[in-house]
């Protein structure tokens, strides 16, 4: 049975459609980590770093009766999956360590797997408890004009206006490193040298929020 589309909805006036479309923008985006290693802040020295990360995926695992209903296959879900995600960071070399991001990252994965002996060339692992090293990790996406230059220093804008901001927030639940890219260095052309981070984590929550000041 076909669905009848009402005539209105089969045309859009072009300046109308151009009022709804808002296209969001890849490079307004920050990342939030809350630990200290290593002598380093994430707050201070590694969140600003970050130049490139990615908006968590999601999926099911499914499973499948057979024939069951009239010979039709059916699938359900049976676990939701969270894939690991990369966030990448710019490499510092002044700040509360030389090299901080390098520092902090290290005695991370250090603080997930410590060697353990006095001897140099005799010495075992121990893996910590997971409650000693997990923490949350925000992944904010917001816009261009999220705080208009001409009001961001007010509270209420100007005049008084309202000023409406909006964002979405990922929310890593109990993330961890597991692995830190190799930082390729070479005496060809000088680059800014950067590194890829692996994270782990058991779900994320998502929040989009709609707010005036």
């Amino acid at each position: 049975m076909a669905t009848s589309i009402p005539v209105n909805q089969l045309h859009i006036d072009t300046i109308e459609l151009m009022t709804r479309m808002s296209p969001s923008l890849t490079s307004f985006f920050s990342v939030y980590i809350d630990k200290e290693y290593g002598g380093v802040k994430s707050s201070v020295d590694v969140n600003f770093l970050a130049y490139e990360a990615v908006l968590p995926g999601t999926s099911f695992e499914l499973g499948q009766v057979f024939g069951d209903r009239q010979g039709i296959t059916e699938q359900y879900p049976t676990k939701r999956v969270y894939p690991p995600i990369d966030v990448s960071f710019y490499v510092n070399v002044n700040g509360s360590q030389p090299y901080p991001v390098i520092t902090f990252f290290e005695n991370w994965m250090q603080k997930i797997f410590e060697l353990k002996g006095t001897d140099k060339n005799i010495r075992y692992g121990r893996f910590n408890y997971p409650s000693t090293y997990e923490t949350d990790i925000v992944i904010t996406k917001f816009e261009r004009d999220y705080r208009d230059k001409s009001r961001r220093l007010l509270d209420k804008g100007t005049a008084g206006v309202p000023q409406i901001n909006k964002k979405c927030t990922y929310t890593l639940r109990d993330a961890y490193p597991t692995n830190i890219i190799s930082l390729p260095v070479s005496y060809s052309q000088a680059d800014v040298l950067r590194t890829t981070i692996t994270f782990n984590y058991d779900f994320y929550s998502y929040e989009d929020v709609t707010y005036t000041n």
